[in-house]
């Protein structure tokens, strides 16, 4: 591994922004960051950000327990990655601080884990100090863009970290059906996995179309008319994004039932929009 002691115009869902320049704070348009913490019970949002919570809860009531059903799935995912092996993790749209984090997941695993969270948010930005905090020189904070990976692959701050010679864990959670299809998110996604060596994986989740239909359907138009883009996709359109990588058992599934570590109810069956997965680069 890396030997090192440091660490047109975007829509929405990231501010217009490019490495090195100083990031716009809009606190007038929503952010789905912002809006994250807020249903998380955070204290990071604005005015706008907690008018499209308010309006998304209208659409889904169980928007809360979704988003820590989305934390709950990370965290045995990244679990169990650390237990297979992996030791370096890249955490893309990490969001705002939200205990805990990746680099405490994976380290109650394996101490030696290397995470370098990625976001371009100005709030995000201004927290990083706190996911840093008691990371040590295992872990880095990169201004980078999903949609623009071969820029953050190139960024000094990611390539003195994670050594692309050895497997790695792209993270992309609660992210990609903020990307319509004009975003070219396989696309990405597939620049992402083409730097990284065989036993690799992606850890994803993504808003189903075809999990609780009707539900999702209310909930990508809330979040449509709050200025914020959302594009659930069905079971094979998210496979699609996958490309060549091999979905781990269990699959692609709901996300509350992968590998889950105790019975869900028909309850909680019944509101799941998400969709997760773990899938290897072989």
């Amino acid at each position: 591994m890396a030997d090192n002691e440091g660490l047109g115009p975007l829509p929405p869902l990231f501010d217009a922004v490019r490495p090195g320049r100083p990031v716009p704070l809009d606190t007038d348009t929503p952010h789905v960051a912002r809006v994250y913490d807020f249903l998380l019970g955070g204290k990071d949002h604005f005015r706008a950000d907690r008018t499209a919570a308010e309006l998304l809860l209208r659409a889904n009531p169980y928007l809360r327990d979704t988003c820590r059903e989305q934390r709950d799935f990370l965290r045995r995912a990244v679990r169990h990655l650390a237990a297979e092996g992996v030791r370096q993790f890249v955490d893309i749209g990490t969001g705002l601080p939200t205990l805990p984090t990746t680099h405490q997941i994976a380290r109650t695993v394996a101490p030696e884990v290397r995470v370098a969270y990625v976001d371009i948010d100005p709030i995000v930005l201004s927290h990083a100090r706190v996911l840093l905090a008691d990371g040590g020189p295992g872990t880095a904070f990169v201004e980078g863009d999903l949609r623009e990976p071969g820029a953050l692959l190139r960024d000094p701050a990611l390539s003195e970290l994670i050594d692309f010679e050895q497997p790695v864990a792209m993270v992309v959670t609660g992210l990609l059906h903020y990307l319509p299809d004009h975003e070219q998110p396989a696309k990405h996604l597939r620049t992402l996995m083409d730097a990284c060596p065989p036993d690799s994986y992606l850890v994803a989740t993504h808003g189903a179309s075809d999990l609780v239909v009707e539900l999702a359907r209310a909930t990508a138009a809330a979040f449509r008319q709050s200025a914020i883009p959302c594009q659930a996709r069905d079971r094979d359109e998210v496979l699609e994004l996958l490309g060549d990588l091999e979905p781990v058992e269990p699959g692609l599934v709901p996300m509350v039932e992968w590998r889950a570590e105790r019975a869900v109810s028909k309850t909680i069956r019944a509101r799941q929009i998400s969709y997760g997965v773990v899938a290897r680069k072989r």
